[in-house]
């Protein structure tokens, strides 16, 4: 009897554990939030060091107003700073504007230019461009003020990887700027070398 009674009392509670299993709801799992890198706006600002190099000939046929030839040629070469503000559409195209001061013995001179910027990404981090657009270039010391086409080349490199293809963080940047060549009663050419110190947001 006491086998039999022992026997209904460990069924009972068998049964009993396992529907209490069957009401018991598993505790909701919350999902693990993974970070996302903030993609940046594409917007660069530099800012750094310009060489400026400038040569100017007049026809020979030319007079000065004090009767000479003004035939001779005239280089000057002048040293100052150089800003810059683009902006990535994508990977590939971009536009930026720049604007070069260089005031140094007796040369002042200025460039505004607006530019097409082709871009091609050569890793993570470099990037090679072409800058193709408009620009006016004055020379305060003679007055002289010139509007047309300009361009350069250049290369980037930033710091930090790309994200979702755009830069991000502190650069640096140098490139070749050709901002003016006229030809006529005056025969000018102005090279430029920029180089400085980036941000891109």
């Amino acid at each position: 009897m006491k086998k039999v009674l022992f026997s209904v009392i460990s069924a009972t509670l068998l049964i009993g554990t396992a529907n209490a299993g069957k009401n018991v709801v598993p505790a909701p799992v919350e999902p693990i939030p993974v970070p996302v890198a903030a993609v940046p706006l594409g917007l660069t600002l530099g800012l750094g060091l310009a060489y400026s190099h400038g040569e100017c000939q007049c026809d020979p046929s030319v007079i000065c107003a004090d009767g000479r030839s003004c035939g001779k040629l005239h280089k000057n070469t002048s040293y100052g700073i150089n800003l810059k503000a683009d902006y990535m559409y994508n990977s590939y195209i971009g536009a930026e504007a720049k604007y070069v001061y260089a005031p140094y013995k007796g040369y002042d001179m200025k460039h505004y230019g607006l530019y097409f910027k082709p871009t091609l990404p050569a890793g993570d981090n470099l990037d090679i461009y072409a800058l193709l657009g408009y620009g006016k270039t004055e020379c305060q010391t003679s007055g002289d003020s010139y509007k047309g086409f300009a361009w350069g080349v250049g290369a980037e490199y930033t710091l930090n990887k790309k994200v979702s293809s755009k830069k991000d963080g502190f650069g640096v940047y140098v490139e070749y700027l050709r901002p003016l060549k006229k030809t006529g009663n005056k025969k000018i050419t102005v090279d430029m070398v920029n180089a400085g110190i980036s941000y891109s947001f």
